[in-house]
C-alpha cells in the first residue's frame, strides 16, 4: 500500500541512514526543541487569553455595557422616559438611570478624593454585579436611613440621640484607607455648593456607611462609593434631574452595533458609547 506523500516525505527525512546516526539524533533534537517551543507558545496565550477574561469580566462587573448621555447638556432631565425607550431597543436587557460626581470623603482618619455615584439600588442589580460584589451589608440598604446617635447641637456634652443619616456603599479598599467600617459615619464634600458674599461654599452632608464591596480592581475598590439616587440628586442640587442612563446588553461584543441603535432611537442629542 502506498503512503500518503506526507507521510513519506516526512519519513523519508526522519530516517537516518545506516552509516550517519547524528543525523536521526539531531533530527529528534530539533523536533523536542520545537515541540517545547509550541507548549510554551500555547500556555503563555492561554493565561493571558485567561487573563484578559479575568479582567473584562471584573470591568464590566463595575461598568454598564453602554452610557447613554446628553449631547449638548451636562444633566438628562427626562430620564424616565428616555429610560422607558432605551429598554424597548432590541439586544438591551435593562436600563438604569445614574448620578455621576467627584467629592471628597473625609473622616477623623484621612481624606480622599472619588467618585461617587447615585444609583437606583433596585434597577442596579439588574444592570452591574454590584449587588454581589457586596461583602458586607447588602445592596438594598441604602433605601433605608440609618439611625446614628449624635449630641445635640446646643450641647455638645448632653446626652446623645438618635438621627437618622443617608446611606453610602463604600469600597473595600477605600474603606480600610479611611478607617471605616459598616456602622462608622463619613462626610462627603461636594466643591460646588451655594455661591455666598465669600464665594461658592463647598457643602457638607454626613452619610453613614451601609455596606462594603470588592470588585477585584483594585482603581474601582479604592475610589469608587455609591448612594442612593434621590440623595444624590438632593445633595448635587440637580432639580430631578441625572448624569446619564445605564444600559446592559445581550451580548456584550455587539455593544457598539447596540449603542448605534440607542442614537437612532433617542436622536442627536443623546449619546451612547459602549464599554
Amino acid at each position: 500500500m502506498a503512503l500518503p506523500y506526507e507521510i513519506f516525505v516526512g519519513l523519508r527525512y526522519l530516517r537516518a541512514k545506516r552509516r550517519n546516526r547524528t543525523i536521526s539524533l539531531n533530527t529528534f533534537v530539533s523536533i523536542a526543541g520545537i515541540t517545547l517551543g509550541v507548549a510554551a507558545l500555547i500556555g503563555t496565550v492561554g493565561i493571558m487569553t485567561g487573563f484578559r477574561e479575568d479582567i473584562q469580566s471584573k470591568i464590566l462587573g463595575t461598568t454598564a455595557h453602554i452610557i447613554v448621555q446628553e449631547r449638548l447638556k451636562e444633566n438628562m432631565s427626562d430620564y424616565d422616559v428616555l429610560t422607558d425607550k432605551v429598554q424597548t431597543v432590541p439586544d438591551v436587557v435593562a436600563a438604569t438611570p445614574f448620578v455621576l460626581r467627584q467629592v471628597l470623603l473625609t473622616t477623623q482618619s484621612g481624606v480622599q478624593g472619588i467618585v461617587l455615584r447615585g444609583i437606583d439600588p433596585i434597577r442596579e442589580a439588574n444592570v452591574t454585579e454590584l449587588s454581589k460584589n457586596i461583602t458586607s451589608g447588602q445592596l438594598l440598604d441604602l433605601l433605608v436611613p440609618v439611625k446614628v446617635l449624635q449630641a445635640p447641637a446646643d450641647d455638645p456634652h448632653g446626652s446623645l440621640r438618635p438621627v437618622e443619616k443617608p446611606g453610602i456603599i463604600l469600597g473595600k479598599e477605600l474603606a480600610l484607607r479611611l478607617g471605616v467600617f459598616v456602622g462608622d459615619t463619613v462626610n462627603v464634600v461636594s466643591p460646588v455648593g451655594p455661591i455666598s458674599a465669600m464665594g461658592m461654599v463647598p457643602k457638607i452632608r454626613t452619610f453613614a456607611v451601609v455596606a462594603l464591596f470588592h470588585s477585584g480592581m483594585y482603581e474601582y475598590d479604592s475610589s469608587l462609593a455609591y448612594i442612593e439616587l434621590s440623595e444624590a440628586q438632593k445633595f448635587f442640587n440637580m432639580n430631578g434631574s441625572v448624569s446619564g442612563i445605564e444600559v446592559k446588553v445581550t451580548d456584550v461584543f455587539q455593544a457598539a452595533e447596540t449603542a448605534r441603535r440607542i442614537e437612532q432611537e433617542l436622536g442627536f442629542s443623546h449619546g451612547a458609547r459602549d464599554w
